[in-house]
């Protein structure tokens, strides 16, 4: 297990990464697009009437997840008990761990936020699985709060079917170490907007069939959307939720930086299809850079950036150039056209126009697709100002 992070951002004293105050590369954010994202995603939570669990997966900043909770978020959404344990020392008191508990060693902890009082929900979709729960929580006198996760075919997690879900569900309220909480689901994996609106559809059946049974209590939990189509499950949710005994839960966790690809197209999507987004003011920001030299010049055309797959994201998409700096001030340099080509450890080719003369030193901000596997990759990022004065080092508990 891994140590508990001192959740304390220091701050340096006002010096800026363009001055070369910090060792390159290095992963920045910007602090002004995230306290607009921050606030934005729980704008378009409350304007659909639904919370917001953010999945902390993303992030795993305590210092981020600190301000999601301020800011009003329902609670943090995890992946592995590990992060619900970050999650809680941060402050979470509803946690979401979205996928399956297995092992006794990932049990006892959840057993051990339990016990402090966290209300922490967990994923099950086999009966194995809940009596194996059931067996571990109720020698501890503990009832552990579950969804049964819905999946489809070919998908990931999630029983198959509604038929087999209820059977599920059927087995769940009988075993003394278990509470049923209500139904989860992914929809991130569709292929397309009528997919998801079905996969949707037959989550709240579920979950209001859980209901008429009675194997839930007063109030159902019902919690799905990724980053692309979070817009699609609250309208549908909406509009089929007359039961206000279901709560609906959000757990979209890109939207925390936002990027300048694979997400920024995703978010164009949204604001064309929703109007609810729409009228949220302002929109998703890109927050999350990194920086680094111009290493290396051996032919024309091509620079060799001081970075590579250690230290950004490459999974959906090659690192994206946005500006290039010299001495403290950005150049003012046409990179259309320009692009990175090739990516290995510590190097990422970047071919660009010759007459753009770059020197060996000059510093790329480089923006990335999928934050995800750009924030795993550092122990500490910058939180910057808009002109890269530093403001915090942030640790990361990956």
């Amino acid at each position: 297990m891994k140590h508990k992070a001192d959740f304390a951002t220091s701050k340096p004293t006002q010096l800026s990464l363009l001055d070369e105050a910090v060792p390159l590369p290095a992963a920045v954010i910007k602090a002004a697009a995230l306290a607009n994202n921050i606030h934005w995603m729980q704008n378009f939570a409350n304007a659909a009437g639904v919370g917001l669990a953010p999945h902390g997966k993303t992030s795993m900043t305590p210092a981020i997840f600190q301000q999601q909770l301020a800011a009003g978020a329902w609670g943090l959404t995890v992946a592995t008990p590990y992060q619900a344990l970050i999650a809680a020392q941060a402050g979470a008191k509803r946690i979401i761990l979205a996928n399956q508990l297995v092992g006794k060693a990932n049990m006892a902890v959840v057993a051990g936020l339990l016990q402090q009082g966290v209300q922490l929900f967990v994923c099950v979709d086999n009966s194995n699985n809940a009596w194996q729960l059931s067996a571990y929580f109720s020698e501890l006198n503990l009832r552990l709060p579950c969804l049964v996760e819905l999946g489809t075919l070919a998908g990931r997690c999630g029983s198959r079917d509604i038929d087999s879900s209820l059977q599920l569900a059927d087995t769940i309220h009988q075993l003394d170490g278990l509470a049923l909480a209500g139904v989860e689901f992914y929809e991130g994996i569709a292929q397309d907007e009528a997919s998801v609106r079905q996969w949707i559809q037959q989550a709240a059946r579920l979950c209001h069939q859980l209901q008429q049974r009675y194997l839930v209590g007063q109030t159902a939990i019902l919690t799905g959307a990724g980053s692309v189509w979070y817009d699609v499950v609250a309208a549908e949710l909406q509009s089929l939720n007359t039961n206000s005994s279901i709560e609906v839960v959000l757990r979209p966790g890109c939207y925390i930086t936002h990027d300048h690809q694979l997400y920024a197209c995703a978010q164009q999507q949204v604001q064309q299809r929703s109007t609810l987004a729409q009228q949220v003011p302002g929109d998703l920001q890109p927050a999350l850079e990194v920086a680094a030299y111009v290493q290396s010049l051996p032919e024309p055309g091509l620079a060799v950036l001081g970075l590579g797959k250690r230290d950004i994201a490459f999974d959906a998409g090659m690192p994206k150039v946005l500006c290039i700096y010299r001495d403290g001030k950005a150049l003012s340099l046409d990179l259309t056209g320009c692009e990175s080509r090739k990516i290995m450890d510590q190097h990422t080719f970047w071919h660009y126009p010759p007459e753009l003369a770059l020197q060996i030193g000059d510093i790329a901000m480089l923006g990335s697709s999928h934050p995800c596997l750009t924030f795993d990759k550092w122990r500490c990022i910058w939180l910057v100002d808009d002109d890269y004065r530093l403001l915090a080092a942030m640790d990361t508990c990956f």
